[in-house]
Parts: C-alpha cells; sequence; structure tokens
C-alpha cells in the first residue's frame, strides 16, 4: 500500500536539533513512504520558513509537496501567499497561531488572507490545540463561509479539542483531519465511525514523533483495506490536486 505523509516538518526543532531535506526523504522512505506534505517553523522571519521549504522542493521534487507558513497578521501575508503559491508553487498554506502569537478569533485579517488563498484552489492546514491560542472553532466558521476551499485539523486538534472538533466538522464537507501526534484511542475511533475514512489523512509530524508508531496506530481501529488506503494515500492526493 502506497503511504502518503500528509503533515511533518523540515527545519530545527524546537530542542535546537538539525535537520535536512535528505534525512527527512531517507527517514521516511525507510517505512514506505514515498510523498510528504511539509512546512518549516524554525525560522523567525515568514520568509525564511518558505525559502527552507522551497529549496527542499527543488531538491526532491518527486518526493516533497511544499506548504507555505503564513502569518496573517504580517503586513506581506498576501504577498507571501502570492510569492509561495504562485512563484513557488506550494500546494497548501499552513497556519499556526501559537508561533505567530495571534489569537484566530482576534485576527481579522484571516478572511483576506484565506481568499486570497482561495484564488489557487489549494488546502488549508490549521494547527488546532496545544496552547490557547490554538482554540479551533472559529475555523470552522471560516470553513462554512468558503465552501470551495478545503481545510485539515492536524493532530485531530488534539487531546484538548480533538472530541469536540469531531462533532463540529461532522456534517462539514469541506473539513478533513490529520492524525499525526494525537494518541488518544478514542478520539481516533470517534474520527472513523464518525467522519469516516475518507476525511481522515495519516501524518506522522516528522522529525518530532515515531513514525513506525504513526503507521500502525492506524491499523488498530478496525478499517478495512480499502479503507486503510483513503487514509494513507488517496485522501492526500486529492487535497493536493488544486482545484478551481
Amino acid at each position: 500500500m502506497k503511504m502518503y505523509d500528509f503533515h511533518s516538518h523540515l527545519g530545527k526543532t524546537r530542542s535546537g536539533e538539525e535537520n535536512s531535506a535528505s534525512q527527512l526523504v531517507s527517514q521516511l522512505s525507510a517505512f514506505g513512504i514515498s510523498k510528504v506534505g511539509i512546512c518549516s517553523l524554525s525560522q523567525y522571519s515568514m520568509q525564511d520558513n518558505n525559502n527552507i521549504i522551497a529549496e527542499a522542493m527543488k531538491e526532491f521534487p518527486e518526493f516533497i509537496e511544499g506548504m507555505a507558513y503564513i502569518d496573517p497578521k504580517a503586513p506581506d501575508a498576501i504577498d507571501e501567499v502570492n510569492r509561495c503559491l504562485g512563484d513557488l508553487q506550494m500546494n497548501g498554506v499552513k497556519f499556526m497561531p501559537w508561533k505567530h502569537g495571534y489569537s484566530a478569533e482576534n485576527c481579522p485579517q484571516i478572511g483576506p488572507v484565506l481568499d486570497e488563498i482561495g484564488k489557487y484552489g489549494v488546502h488549508v492546514q490549521i494547527h488546532g490545540g496545544a496552547s490557547p491560542l490554538c482554540t479551533p472553532y472559529v475555523w470552522v466558521n471560516y470553513a462554512i463561509e468558503r465552501p470551495k476551499m478545503r481545510f485539515v485539523f492536524t493532530h485531530i486538534c488534539g487531546r484538548e479539542f480533538g472530541s469536540s472538533i469531531i462533532e463540529k466538522i461532522k456534517d462539514i464537507d469541506n473539513f478533513w483531519v490529520e492524525t499525526s501526534a494525537n494518541m488518544e484511542y478514542d478520539i481516533l475511533l470517534k474520527a472513523v465511525k464518525l467522519l469516516g475514512p475518507r476525511k481522515i489523512l495519516f501524518g506522522t509530524d516528522w522529525p518530532y514523533k515515531p513514525t513506525n508508531i504513526e503507521i500502525d496506530k492506524l491499523y488498530h481501529l478496525g478499517m478495512s483495506e480499502e479503507e486503510l488506503e483513503c487514509v494513507f494515500y488517496k485522501n492526500a492526493e486529492q487535497l493536493w490536486t488544486k482545484v478551481n
């Protein structure tokens, strides 16, 4: 079975450890993963983070799908959206309020930035949970207002919000969840039962989490081979295909 890692990272870790695109590709390939979506969170500037990803895309174009990391409150956020999605041909956008220091509930710049992203037909990833700044619920409203755009909550919003966010998005067609770093069996099982395998994406959160565990946990949720194919790669293929 093919495996596409929908959500990982590149660049120095929070503990200061260095890594490289070749290391990423080598380590994920060892587990049978043949494509990965990455963003960088390690640099001080939005542009420097995105430049790291652009270089990795050039080095491994068949393996790496680049995600732009955008701070919506930055004065040049829309310019950076156009640079990353237009000039650099990245294939998605990541928002992480915790790292950029804003609350989504009180950041009116998000709407215009999302509308600019929407012109490119790529998906949007949101880090929900793990910080008071990362409450996920307002993003559901943004998705409802933009039914042609596609949204993904990484980590199924963690222990803090996983169960409630599954309830919140179960009837919203343009919202998916990604599984990395969430080890709560009840939340993972609830995602399968309420959202279904076609709304769940496999990720590893490399280099932060053990890749083997992120793979193995999905085999304990009662999914058929066909359903696992959706989670491991078919849903990623769908979201990495740009829509008009």
